[in-house]
């Protein structure tokens, strides 16, 4: 008998919780956005970084023992804030920075994976921002990465970055990089 009582309260259970799941369900509290028509946006901008500052624009924040004598720097971490510029010129407009995390990721090749924000605060897409992630064999002449999300005027975007180096200071490790963005979004 005790086994029969179990089983119908487990039944009324089931039942009143499934009762109740509508109001639960249909509870929506964040507004319903209308995306529109997807767009394609082209961009080109110059990422400044800075070693040599007196603030440096990356800085390493973790390495491996052995990163320091590694011919690709394998298992240094570092941040990045750098500015987004109009032109590669150090006196140059800045459009907003590039934020975030890479870490050298290769033992055969300086290769950093790279996980970052381009984050505009002037221009035309002042507070918008582009979600960048990817793999990055530095010393090639011709990289891609990957636009994987942004907001603002970027909802939902994705896309690629072609990457170029412009120059390179090779004592004191400044350098500019041409960004040569197509993105999809709405």
């Amino acid at each position: 008998m005790g086994k029969l009582v179990h089983i119908i309260i487990s039944i009324l259970f089931s039942v009143a919780i499934l009762g109740h799941s509508d109001a639960i369900i249909t509870e929506n509290r964040f507004p319903i956005i209308q995306l529109g028509l997807e767009k394609v946006t082209q961009l080109q901008f110059y990422v400044q970084d800075l070693f040599s500052a007196p603030n440096p624009s990356n800085v390493v924040v973790a390495s491996a023992p052995s990163s320091s004598s590694s011919p690709t720097l394998f298992g240094l971490v570092a941040v990045l804030d750098d500015p987004v510029r109009v032109r590669p010129d150090p006196d140059a407009e800045i459009l907003g920075r590039a934020q975030g995390i890479f870490n050298y990721a290769s033992l055969e090749e300086i290769r950093l994976h790279m996980s970052f924000d381009i984050v505009f605060t002037g221009g035309q897409y002042n507070g918008s921002m582009l979600n960048v992630m990817g793999n990055n064999p530095y010393l090639r002449e011709r990289r891609d990465l990957s636009v994987v999300g942004g907001s603002g005027a970027f909802k939902m975007a994705r896309g690629f970055i072609g990457v170029r180096t412009m120059s390179l200071n090779a004592s004191t490790g400044d350098a500019f990089f041409e960004y040569n963005v197509t993105v999809f979004h709405y």
